[in-house]
Formats: structure tokens, sequence, C-alpha cells
């Protein structure tokens, strides 16, 4: 039997290497992580990090998705108080000009539209955050005040859209213009003509088409409102959906650069098995001649 009477030499790098994955085995036990660098695993990193890409695109939708959830939820509110307001304004307005009630009461009702018209103006005045919801994309622009002429509008005519990871457009704004003041629809000029058709005590000659055009602005408000309703609802879905996704994607990432406690600690434990052994071996090479080992 022939033996490389220089083969200890190679045992100090041996027990060097051994050391090396005990100390990176130790590490990536406390660390939980088994892939820290690119050097660890050039492909898992690299899938990690396009992983983690996806995890931050994910993130950043649900969190502007919950900002724009709150305004349309406030601007929703809004709408559906209008829709009331318009509702009551339509039933005093038929009250009044049925012809069963005296000057004074029908007087008593223009006061009362006058009073309905100003807290539709009011809330189509709404803010949010600072920014108010139907002046289009002039958010930092009061849309509607009382004029001498009537109620006027100072925003402009855009949409505000929003996109879903998926690419759908969502409309996250619609212009005051285009929901109280479309043209045969305008909610401020009938509610001002139905007042003044009730100052005299007698409704006049132009109630009744007054009366249709208020009707008619309240179908275009509930028009725009489902508009906002439904970008609601799809914002709401489209953010559940990246949640969902968020989490899936964290799964995988951990997955893919965590450490396996169970077998890193199993390969330590051989490590530290195979260092042991090394050292007894370097230990009795430094005590005893080379030869006593030969057979």
């Amino acid at each position: 039997m022939r033996v490389d009477p220089l083969y200890h030499l190679g045992l100090p790098n041996a027990l060097n290497d051994i050391v090396a994955r005990e100390n990176t085995l130790t590490q990536q036990l406390s660390s939980g992580l088994r892939v820290a660098t690119a050097s660890d695993d050039p492909t898992a990193a690299a899938e990690s990090v396009r992983l983690g890409s996806a995890i931050a695109a994910d993130d950043a939708y649900t969190k502007a998705s919950s900002g724009l959830e709150s305004r349309l939820q406030v601007a929703d509110s809004a709408l559906g108080n209008v829709v009331t307001s318009l509702t009551s304004a339509i039933t005093l307005a038929v009250k009044g000009s049925d012809g069963t009630l005296d000057a004074a009461n029908v007087q008593a009702i223009g006061a009362q539209l006058a009073d309905l018209r100003d807290q539709v103006l009011a809330l189509a005045n709404t803010a949010y955050a600072g920014s108010y919801l139907f002046s289009g994309t002039a958010a930092g622009t009061q849309p509607f005040a009382l004029g001498a002429t009537g109620v006027v509008y100072s925003g402009d005519s855009q949409t505000q859209y929003a996109a879903t990871p998926g690419g759908q457009k969502l409309a996250v704004s619609v212009a005051g213009s285009a929901i109280f003041s479309a043209s045969g629809a305008d909610v401020f000029a009938s509610l001002n003509n139905l007042v003044a058709d009730f100052t005299s005590g007698a409704a006049s000659a132009s109630t009744p088409s007054d009366l249709e055009a208020l009707r008619a602005g309240l179908a275009n408000v509930s028009t725009q409102r489902g508009t906002l309703d439904a970008s609601l609802n799809a914002l709401q879905q489209t953010s559940t959906y990246a949640g969902t996704d968020e989490a899936n994607l964290q799964a995988a990432q951990s997955a893919l650069v965590a450490t396996d406690s169970t077998a890193f600690a199993t390969d330590l434990s051989s490590a530290e098995t195979q260092q042991k052994a090394l050292l007894s071996v370097l230990s009795a090479i430094g005590k005893e001649d080379l030869f006593d080992y030969l057979q």
C-alpha cells in the first residue's frame, strides 16, 4: 500500500474550508437567509430581485388605491346627499304647483327650494384631503359659487383616471360641470328657476318645464355617481387582488432565499463533526511519527 507521505500538508486547507463552511452556515442560520448576496446563488438572487420589483409594484398600487378609494367614498356620500336633496326639491315643486296651496305656502316652498339649492351647492364644493372633488383636474379651485346671475362653475372639464395593474383606466373624478351643469340637465339652473317660479306665491307657466329639467338633472347626477361607484368597486377588487398577489410573491421570494433551518442545522452539525475529526488527526500527527500510521 502506497501512502503519500505529504498528505498531511493538505489537512490545514481542508480544515480552513470546513471552518469557512461552518461560518457560512452559522451566518445563514442566524440571518434566516440562504441567499444574502448575488454570489451566494446568482440565479436565485436574480429571481429574488424580479420578485422584489413585483412586490414593490403591488404595494405601491394598494397604497395608492387606498387613498383613491377613500376619495371616491367621500364623493359617493356627497352625491348620495345630492340625490336626496334633489328628490326633496322635486317633491316640493310638485306640491307647490298642484294648485292646492295658498300664496304664503307656495312662497314658503320657494324658500325651501332655495335652502335645498344651497345644500346642493355646498355638496358640490365637497373637498377631501385639501382637494375639491368636483372641479375636474383643478383640484385646488372651488368649483361652484353663487353669483348674481346664478351658480358659476370655475373648475375644468377634465376627468381624472387611475390605471389598474392590468392596464384598465378608471375614472376617479368627474368634472362638476358634467355632474351638475350638463346641457338640458342643469341642476342649479333648474333649482334657481323653480325658486323664482314660486316667489310670487303661485306656480308660473314655466314650472312644468323647470320641474322636468330638475328631474333630468337628478337622473344625470345618478348616472355620474354610478360611474364613480363602478370605479370604486373596481379599485376595491383590484386592490384586494394586488394584496393577495403581493403576499404570494413574498412567500415565493422567502422560499427562494430563506434558509432551510433543518437541513442547514444538519449540514452544520456534519461540518462540526468533520472539523473535530480533522483537529484530532492534526493533533495526533503533531505528537507521533507519520510512519506509525503505516501498516
